[in-house]
């Protein structure tokens, strides 16, 4: 009796199993995950032959593990250069490296959507991220010549306004030499949001505070970083926190 009701379990797996196979839609999936959104198990892939791209492709996206989903998405991406979701690859793998801190290594990654993906959706955000992977890196004397070429291929975008610093010289004159500067990253009504905009950049890598102040009898908690003698020294490090965090700083006299 045990075993036929062990059977009938296996059967109902398997048949649970293939009406699941004969549903799914690899591309909607794909498309879904792409949204964040996943509906599905992932046993189900198994299903899959581990060499069908769609199936490589979806693997590295709903991976949680991001040295995992990198070397999946660099498996992808060897083996199928041009595939559609290549250029979404490239740009994952070198995000995976920005965040590691390997400018050097995710430069090299995103520089492959403009000059390889010319159709891309990325092709702008691959363009700021490239420009921002060169200045922290300490490679910002090339802009001025990947800004050139990226202007040739692509007409149409305006290219200096993608990288942090371009053209790479600012300029500050006549600055006063009693007058300090501070670099803030936000101001909030709501102490916990500066808290959690404040470890987030002390997670990158940066020294920042809360200051509270009061302006039209509102508390705001103000995220700010260092302080600095010049704007041209301020204005380094908020290149550099924009460069690793996506965050837009000023530079705001003391």
């Amino acid at each position: 009796m045990k075993i036929i009701t062990i059977l009938r379990i296996n059967l109902l797996n398997s048949l649970f199993i293939f009406s699941s196979l004969l549903s799914f839609d690899i591309d909607f999936a794909i498309s879904q995950a792409l949204k964040d959104s996943i509906n599905f198990s992932r046993e189900i892939l198994s299903t899959f032959s581990k060499d069908d791209p769609n199936y490589i492709f979806l693997d590295a996206l709903i991976e949680f593990n991001g040295d995992s989903a990198s070397k999946k998405y660099q498996k992808f991406y060897s083996k199928y250069p041009q595939h559609k979701y290549a250029d979404y690859s490239v740009y994952e793998i070198g995000s995976y490296y920005y965040s590691k801190g390997y400018y050097i290594n995710s430069s090299s990654w995103f520089k492959k959507i403009p000059i390889h993906y010319h159709k891309s959706a990325l092709m702008e955000k691959s363009i700021e991220m490239f420009f921002n992977s060169m200045i922290v890196s300490g490679s910002a004397d090339s802009l001025g010549y990947y800004g050139n070429i990226f202007s040739k291929l692509y007409p149409n975008l305006d290219i200096g306004s993608y990288s942090i610093n371009f053209p790479y010289e600012l300029k500050f004159e006549n600055e006063e030499k009693d007058i300090k500067y501070t670099i803030q990253i936000g101001a909030f009504e709501q102490y916990n949001r500066a808290e959690s905009r404040m470890y987030m950049l002390k997670n990158s890598g940066f020294s920042v505070t809360i200051i509270e102040q009061k302006k039209d009898g509102i508390n705001f908690y103000l995220v700010r970083e260092g302080e600095y003698s010049t704007k041209k020294s301020a204005n380094k490090i908020a290149m550099r926190i924009k460069a690793r965090t996506g965050l837009s700083p000023i530079i705001v006299e003391l």
